[in-house]
């Protein structure tokens, strides 16, 4: 009888505790904040059952097993809601007390960026020119499948960046697979500062026809700002159509995709949906007022590795039909994380709702279709992102070991002849 008063006991305390320390440390943005705390009521009978057998698990391994310091109470608590996190998406995840923290100071890196697969490593959709990384031979679609020593399938992303990153002139090793390699290869990557501009530009430019382009690595604070340069000095040039590179653009802030709908919708436009478990709280987002460009013809470059804000902004001008999208389909990231902290220990990242486009097309694990497909084999496919991020904007060769930029030599055509079928209904 007593035994059994103990454990219930336990179990009530480990309720009230993780219940009563959550508390609402969101963080202030727009892709945190879209579904409101809600009132969870739990079955005490299911949960007891349920955690009795998380308890008898925890008291064997303390009893048994062979490292007694790898079994307090705290690690193997960590460790269950690390595994309960993980288990629901490639998105969600748990860090202990203190860690998030003492990431913070840790800013120097070796240029990577890429995208976590639940059931496969940390994929590089980019390695940034002259970094560490791109130094060392990194390429897009390697999957990096330990870093130091530690697999990525059962880390998050958030833990794999982490890892990646530390301090200046540190070291870190990476074991990985490649396309066309029988054996894993090895690299061991000194850490180093450098920076990433949303928008280049001398990149910027003036292709045949009228035809303007702007290539878009990723979405930050500023790029908006520099879409409005890169705009308004085309504009100058008497530009008649614009295409909007977004191939291997892995995403960034929700507002900066948003305001960069903007520029091409009328305002009150329908731009995304953000829907969680209760539909009543669903959130539309419109198009905002600002200089627009409602009248140009466009034309988007996407491919798999374009994600999150970058589909955001591919569906949105599909579906009012403001743009023409090229290339091959994206990746599918559509997902909203809310961050909750737990008092002194710990802090939680889990998915709460998923964007819709403007016509209620899902873009999580569905991804976004492009208008007119134009594949490439896995090897151009690797050589062109090279390409893209030192020579974006140049379709034909003009060095040695460069190729022909097919989906953008394709993506002028179609807009050529957008431009000419306008000009004869004029």
């Amino acid at each position: 009888m007593s035994v059994k008063i103990t454990i219930r006991s336990i179990l009530v305390a480990s309720l009230f505790l993780l219940v009563f320390s959550l508390r609402g440390d969101e963080l202030k943005k727009l892709d945190l904040t879209a579904v409101e705390e809600s009132p969870v009521t739990v079955d005490d009978t299911e949960a007891y059952d349920n955690l009795r057998r998380l308890v008898t698990v925890m008291k064997l391994l303390q009893k048994l097993y062979v490292d007694k310091d790898k079994v307090t109470m705290r690690k193997l608590v960590d460790g269950a809601l690390k595994g309960m996190l993980h288990e629901l998406d490639p998105y969600s995840s748990y860090e202990p007390f203190g860690k998030i923290n003492k990431r913070k100071s840790k800013t120097a890196g070796i240029g990577i960026m890429g995208i976590k697969s639940k059931r496969s490593g940390f994929k590089v959709i980019c390695t940034l020119k002259n970094s560490p990384a791109a130094k060392a031979g990194i390429k897009l679609g390697d999957l990096i499948v330990k870093i130091n020593d530690k697999p990525t399938v059962n880390l998050t992303y958030q833990q794999c960046a982490a890892l990646l990153r530390g301090k200046f002139g540190t070291k870190v090793k990476i074991k990985l697979l490649r396309a066309g390699n029988d054996n894993p290869l090895l690299f061991q990557i000194t850490r180093s500062f450098f920076t990433r501009k949303a928008i280049v530009f001398k990149d910027v430019r003036m292709l045949k026809n009228s035809i303007g382009y702007i290539r878009i690595n990723s979405f930050g604070n500023k790029t908006v700002l520099f879409l409005d340069k890169a705009l308004r000095m085309l504009k100058k040039k008497k530009c008649q159509g614009i295409i909007l590179d977004l191939r291997n653009n892995p995403g960034g802030l929700v507002e900066a995709a948003i305001a960069m709908c903007s520029r091409f919708l009328n305002e009150k436009e329908l731009v995304i949906t953000i829907e969680g478990r209760d539909i009543k709280k669903t959130q539309k987002v419109f198009a905002v007022k600002c200089k627009n460009y409602t009248k140009i013809p466009l034309l988007i470059l996407i491919n798999r590795f374009s994600a999150s804000a970058s589909e955001i902004v591919a569906g949105c001008l599909k579906d009012h039909k403001r743009a023409v999208l090229l290339g091959s389909k994206t990746f599918g990231k559509g997902s909203v994380q809310r961050v909750c902290k737990i008092r002194n220990n710990g802090t939680l990242r889990f998915t709460v709702a998923k964007y819709y486009t403007p016509a209620h097309n899902i873009i999580h694990g569905k991804g976004i279709e492009p208008d007119i497909k134009v594949p490439l084999s896995l090897k151009k496919r690797l050589l062109l992102a090279q390409q893209l991020e030192r020579s974006p904007g140049i379709i034909y060769p003009t060095k040695k070991g460069m190729l022909t930029d097919v989906q953008l030599k394709r993506a002028e055509q179609v807009l050529t002849g957008i431009l000419k079928l306008r000009g004869k209904k004029k």
